[in-house]
């Protein structure tokens, strides 16, 4: 392999410009704004005056929105940074320079989502009220929502004033916000706010009994509204991950109240999207059975939902049969749906197949995005071939399309699949090209290089990553932890292991799941600790049992381990 080319390919500092910087201004993008300002001023590029007044005007607007006070103390360096930089290249003093800049006007939403993030009700109140008489803005529905809960938490409005507040706010969300919206009544905002307050509040059976009520009045609504109702029960109970009392609703809905409800295709296809975020394609697959099965003609949503979960599968011929299906019902593909079907191939041993629904794409004027040549990439990445990998690359980059972490991470992985001793430093280097670049590393980006660095280099390199990672303010979670376990376990540490997995158990955010138990168990078992392996199997067990959370599932690593350590 032609190292030296093809890290040419992405040396992706040396392409970017100031028309670059200007558009990430433009789209609002503090951190990318900030990071290509970085890398073009240390490259001895002059950054005009004019891009200059609107980067400043876009860390004061990211500033204003924040409620974390070390991101605004980071924010504020910045601020202090450029004005530097003004006075040396430019000859402003802050004085001459402050005055052309031209601030930002923070949206409504932005604002009363930061109140609200504050928890500050009066002022909320105040913005939210005067915008709401003057007609400027409509809020979103869930953001009515969060800002009858912060109403719900004040301590100094009396009942009258609440009640005042709380129907005004629900009056303002109700309705259609758009065309593709759910027709939501009022009233039905407020029993939603009462249900999101108490799932906030943990108190999880207040919420399911508010749940029930709201399910045995759905069938003394207008026929007309009945479905939306419905749709929006199922939509916040599984933003506030309840799965399996979304799964109740539906169940409770079709065998109750089947003649006198409809339930919309959207819940099937949210109920889908929810089972698959949990690896649960078994559910997902019987919920379209079961949509099927009400002679129901599913729309291009509904088949990209199926498609997403077959693809998950790698069940190409199956997903082959639902696209010639909706083909036959003249439902016309997206450019979503062609990449599901590359997806469902890219483990095939025809992947042809993946180039034939590229062009496929192509012919039918559909633009690829950055998840179809992601799609393309793995299929080239999982058979070791990474001149086909950095060949899509470079096709993307040609098509004007900025690669993303996940394309970063595809790249990573090909190349360390690579035998020369100097991979680690390469990788290193790729991502912090990738940064410079305004490729904002996040976790799934450093979990990626951590778990390479793991099998290259040992224990020591994963742990300095990660400690590289904290170094950049970039959060962990469950899998770059579950990761380092792994770690732990390929190199007899199950100490270790066990000291990380302590931690996720008292983390209120990343608390362990299947996968983190399964790597601990087998971080033990593999030193024949077998004692600590089956107490670990027995925790997992009962937390299965006690689960509400979708964080435990059964799948067939898990099962083995079980299987495995029951008859040592």
């Amino acid at each position: 392999m032609r190292y030296p080319r093809s890290l040419a390919l992405l040396n992706l500092t040396s392409r970017i410009s100031l028309s670059d910087l200007d558009h990430a201004i433009r789209t609002r993008q503090a951190d990318k704004a900030w990071t290509l300002f970085n890398t073009l001023s240390k490259r001895g590029d002059i950054i005009p005056l004019t891009i200059c007044c609107s980067l400043y005007a876009l860390l004061v607007f990211a500033k204003s929105t924040l409620c974390r006070s070390t991101m605004a103390a980071t924010r504020q360096r910045q601020m202090d940074q450029l004005l530097d930089y003004v006075q040396q290249y430019h000859q402003y003093t802050a004085e001459l320079f402050l005055p052309s800049v031209r601030h930002i006007e923070i949206p409504l939403r932005k604002e009363i989502a930061r109140l609200i993030r504050f928890e500050e009700p009066e002022e909320a109140w105040i913005t939210f009220f005067r915008a709401h008489k003057e007609g400027k803005e409509r809020l979103s529905r869930n953001l009515c929502i969060k800002l009858i809960i912060l109403m719900l938490k004040s301590k100094t409005l009396t009942q009258d004033q609440l009640n005042h507040r709380v129907r005004i706010i629900a009056l303002h969300g109700s309705g259609k916000i758009d065309n593709q919206d759910r027709n939501t009544s009022a009233s039905d905002i407020v029993r939603i706010a009462h249900i999101c307050h108490q799932y906030q509040r943990r108190k999880r059976k207040a919420a399911h009994h508010l749940i029930d009520e709201f399910i045995a009045g759905i069938p003394k609504k207008k026929e007309k509204n009945r479905a939306d109702a419905l749709d929006e029960l199922i939509w916040i109970i599984l933003l506030n991950k309840d799965l399996s009392k979304a799964q109740y609703v539906f169940d409770t809905v079709r065998e109750k109240y089947a003649e006198k409800i409809t339930v919309n295709e959207t819940v099937y296809i949210k109920l889908m999207n929810a089972y698959q975020k949990q690896q649960n394609s078994f559910q997902a697959l019987k919920l379209f059975e079961q949509f099927l099965e009400g002679d129901h003609q599913p729309s291009l949503k509904g088949f990209n939902a199926i498609l997403h979960t077959l693809a998950f599968q790698k069940e190409s011929d199956r997903a082959a049969f639902v696209f010639s299906a909706m083909l036959k019902l003249n439902i016309k593909p997206d450019a979503a749906t062609y990449t599901e079907m590359i997806r469902a191939y890219s483990r095939s041993t025809d992947q042809s197949k993946c180039i034939f629904f590229y062009n496929k794409m192509l012919q039918n004027q559909l633009t690829p995005n950055v998840y179809t040549y992601s799609a393309l990439m793995d299929a080239s990445a999982w058979r070791h071939d990474i001149q086909s990998v950095l060949r899509w690359f470079q096709i993307m980059l040609l098509n004007k399309i900025e690669p993303n972490e996940i394309i970063i991470s595809l790249v990573l992985r090909s190349f360390s699949q690579q035998t020369n001793k100097n991979i680690p430093q390469v990788l290193h280097w790729i991502v912090q090209e990738a940064s410079m670049a305004g490729i904002k590393p996040d976790a799934v980006l450093y979990t990626t290089l951590l778990k390479i660095q793991s099998e290259r280099s040992g224990l020591e390199s994963a742990l300095k990553i990660h400690k590289e990672m904290i170094a950049h303010s970039i959060e962990s979670n469950a899998y770059t932890y579950t990761t380092l376990i792994d770690a732990c376990g390929d190199y007899n540490a199950p100490e270790t292991a066990q000291e990380i997995f302590e931690l996720m158990k008292k983390s209120n955010r990343h608390p362990p799941n299947t996968a983190t138990y399964t790597a601990l168990i087998n971080a033990w078992a593999r030193k024949s600790h077998l004692e600590q392996a089956n107490t670990l199997i027995l925790e997992f067990l009962m937390a299965c049992k006690s689960d509400k959370t979708g964080r435990f599932w059964i799948d067939d690593r898990i099962h083995q381990r079980i299987t495995w350590c029951t008859f040592c």
